[in-house]
């Protein structure tokens, strides 16, 4: 069948983004807001809903199918960037969650056009595109009873400081009151807005001290230390309260959950001379999603983001200290 452009009129076309809209404004809520737990609905959230929302707004604008896939499929997509500015401005989503979730929203509206243009068109399928609608209520009981594999993996990052041992060790401890103008630009705080540290504060010594951080919008978690070699070694494990990462910062997220974990962190000081030293910062996770690949791909970057620009705060403070 060849395809031709058969609009809409103007009041069924505005109609059918309203009737849309609504529709995607339930489902976000009852996906991503109303949902509890340690599940994360990654399949019902990324792909199914948005094909429900194309299937439903294309069955709208042309209930027999006649019309043009290029022409559903454009302005399928410029809806979906509408909705997602919508969660933005309205919701508060977090640019974390928009950058990792744009590209399979996009995906599932192509699939949405592409899958309830040929039904309708084939097989004059309307109950089967209705089925393609309600999909996501069907889907997300299910979703919540899955368990996935957990994936680990580590980043690593080194820097070499021109200061002895004992200084560096001193600045890594603690790194208070940390000014933006010591912080680079990087793709995660500078153009995703991923916040940034602020500060870093350690009661006690030896194992079982505490370093108290401090990220930007109010983000407060602990490093529990598990070893100690003064000058040389420190290594402790992440705790996170549930107030940790505030909801207005990112209310998908929980660094405790069954899909994503932080496992352990730890400073290796290896002295080159007296008067330089190589800094290794190493934190490893766990992750555990139908999409590990793609999520270890994100991890990687935020942090080795993160990793840069506090060794970079280090290296500064323990050159000058060394100075004087």
């Amino acid at each position: 069948m060849s395809e031709h452009h058969n609009a809409p009129s103007s009041d069924r076309f505005w109609l059918s983004i309203v009737a849309t809209t609504l529709y995607a404004v339930i489902l976000y809520v009852l996906i991503w807001l109303i949902s509890e737990g340690n599940a994360m609905a990654f399949i019902t959230g990324l792909i199914l809903m948005p094909m429900a929302i194309t299937s439903l707004l294309v069955i709208l604008l042309d209930p027999q199918g006649t019309g043009s896939i290029r022409h559903h499929m454009k302005v399928a997509m410029l809806s979906m960037l509408g909705f997602i500015l919508l969660s933005v401005v309205v919701f508060g989503e977090a640019g974390i969650c928009v950058a990792m979730a744009a590209p399979f929203l996009f995906a599932g509206t192509a699939l949405g056009v592409y899958v309830t243009m040929r039904l309708l068109r084939n097989y004059q399928a309307k109950r089967s595109v209705t089925f393609v609608i309600v999909l996501p209520f069907l889907a997300l009981p299910l979703e919540n009873q899955m368990e996935y594999q957990d994936h680990f993996n580590s980043i690593t990052t080194i820097i070499e400081i021109n200061a002895p041992a004992h200084v560096i060790w001193n600045n890594t401890l603690e790194i208070p009151d940390i000014r933006l103008d010591e912080l680079g630009m990087t793709f995660s705080h500078s153009v995703v807005g991923v916040p940034k540290p602020e500060d870093a504060r350690i009661t006690g010594t030896g194992v079982g001290a505490v370093r108290h951080l401090k990220w930007g919008k109010g983000i407060k978690f602990e490093e529990v230390i598990t070893e100690w070699q003064e000058n040389r070694y420190l290594r402790w494990n992440f705790h996170f309260s549930e107030t940790s990462i505030p909801k207005a910062v990112e209310a998908h997220i929980s660094v405790n959950s069954d899909y994503l974990g932080l496992d352990y962190g730890e400073y290796l000081l290896d002295p080159i001379d007296e008067n330089r030293t190589r800094l290794t910062l190493k934190t490893q996770y766990r992750i555990a999603t139908p999409i590990n690949i793609y999520c270890d791909w994100w991890g990687q970057i935020f942090l080795n983001d993160f990793h840069t620009i506090v060794l970079n705060v280090i290296k500064e403070r323990s050159e000058k200290a060394a100075q004087v």
